[in-house]
């Protein structure tokens, strides 16, 4: 992923290079800024999704200089970043005294206009908060797969959330694949995982859980998805990436999985590339292309309180957010098995890029890990609650329901639907700079050839 990241962003600078050629230094920073944000509009949208290193994805360890990505969501920090480095290149090459203030003023002016979207963020005092409690199992992520006892799993679950649920509490949390119990979807609640749990939510009668877990479907051969598996029986079937969520009256709805990791969950355009799915990488439980969800879906508590169930990968992908958002989503959670890193940045990123989401919707987040960090974000992007990494910590967290919508909530990624409408214009340009370059250099070729000949 690195490597083919690096290639598409090399083909940013590659764009840049031609059209300053041919149209000179502006125009060509023009190019350059519109093709970065069409490819990183790419990264967002495609198969082949690896928006990790967005340039916008970098401000996430600030939070009081972004609170204006609620209107412009991360794209807007990536143009940021290439604005006031196109006018400090600018002024770079002719340092005069007189112009200094333009790349003053592009980074100074937005760290303004943060500041009072900071103070306008404000949480009700008077507005009515929720409990809700994480458990963080600590499970080694390359075993967890191996143990068959679905009981003694669930039991050690159970056995954490006791510690601090109570019967105020409005959700329990579960991180991903918490149950590796795989259910068929259609007789989820008769498995043994759902079973033992429904029976312990008798005590909580106001309780939902929110767990990780696997399931699967079938299908027949004339509907069945591109990613669909065969069993030995010669039956179609899905597996997914999934949570639930689950209450006294058992399992009440279901999310799969919808932005999957390419190479590990997911071999990009499985009906292209369907004959590599034995090279996909296995990082425990099953490997291969799993099914996934075609929208979002929100999860209501008995009060009526909606969350948005991410899981793990999702929360790296904005305006995909901002649709749970749309549907009614108050809250965030992120449920996640961010082991997988060891103890390395990788978990660190993951947990500050959910910072952005509470910024872009103004919705409190909690993240539920096997393992790395849990914690709750307020909807300014601030982290507290932060668990310590490899320890097994039951958290309890007070959360805000929020309803209103921010611009970015309701327009996602627009920056990015401009840019690739740009870079139309950009490539025309290309294609015509090219054949004037040609032009030239045949004119060029017939003159040295004339004056030879002379």
């Amino acid at each position: 992923m690195l490597l083919a990241n690096s290639f598409l962003m090399f083909l940013v600078f590659r764009v840049y290079r031609r059209i300053k050629t041919n149209y000179g230094l502006k125009t060509g920073l023009l190019a350059f800024i519109i093709t970065w944000l069409s490819f990183e509009y790419l990264h967002l949208n495609w198969d082949l999704t690896y928006p990790w290193l967005n340039l916008g994805n970098g401000m996430a360890a600030m939070p009081q200089i972004i609170q204006w990505y609620e209107l412009t969501g991360t794209l807007g920090g990536t143009f940021w970043i290439l604005l006031v480095n196109c006018l400090i290149f600018f002024w770079y090459l002719n340092p005069i005294k007189s112009t200094i203030w333009k790349p003053i003023l592009a980074v100074v002016l937005p760290i303004i206009v943060s500041g009072l979207f900071w103070f306008q963020a404000t949480t009700d005092k008077n507005a009515k908060t929720y409990n809700v409690v994480v458990v963080q199992p600590n499970i080694d992520p390359y075993q967890k797969f191996e143990s068959s006892d679905s009981r003694a799993e669930v039991n050690y679950f159970i056995k954490m959330a006791e510690r601090k649920t109570k019967p105020n509490t409005e959700f329990l949390l579960f991180p991903e694949t918490a149950i590796t119990e795989y259910s068929e979807e259609r007789y989820i609640n008769n498995t043994i995982s759902q079973t033992l749990l429904r029976e312990w939510l008798q005590k909580f009668p106001n309780l939902t859980l929110v767990a990780g877990t696997n399931t699967f479907r079938f299908f027949d051969s004339t509907n069945k998805p591109a990613t669909a598996r065969k069993n030995n029986s010669g039956e179609y079937y899905d597996v997914y990436n999934a949570t639930m969520a689950i209450n006294q009256d058992g399992v009440n709805a279901i999310y799969r999985k919808s932005k999957l990791v390419p190479g590990v969950e997911k071999m990009p355009y499985p009906k292209l590339f369907s004959f590599l799915e034995n090279y996909s990488i296995d990082l425990g439980g099953i490997s291969g292309s799993l099914g996934q969800d075609s929208f979002a879906r929100v999860f209501y508590s008995k009060n009526k309180i909606g969350a948005a169930p991410l899981i793990c990968y999702e929360s790296i992908f904005g305006e995909y957010v901002s649709t749970f958002v749309q549907k009614g989503a108050q809250i965030i959670f992120v449920l996640t098995n961010d082991g997988w890193w060891g103890n390395t940045p990788g978990y660190r990123h993951h947990k500050l890029y959910a910072s952005l989401r509470a910024i872009e919707n103004r919705r409190e987040v909690v993240r539920c890990a096997n393992t790395g960090t849990s914690c709750h974000i307020d909807k300014r992007g601030i982290i507290s609650g932060e668990t310590p990494w490899w320890e097994n910590v039951v958290m309890n967290y007070s959360v805000t329901p929020e309803t209103d919508l921010t611009f970015y909530s309701k327009h996602g990624d627009y920056l990015g639907k401009i840019a690739a409408l740009l870079f139309s214009f950009v490539l025309i340009m290309w294609i015509g700079g090219k054949r004037l370059s040609n032009k030239l250099t045949k004119h060029s070729f017939k003159v040295v050839e004339t004056t030879s000949a002379s």
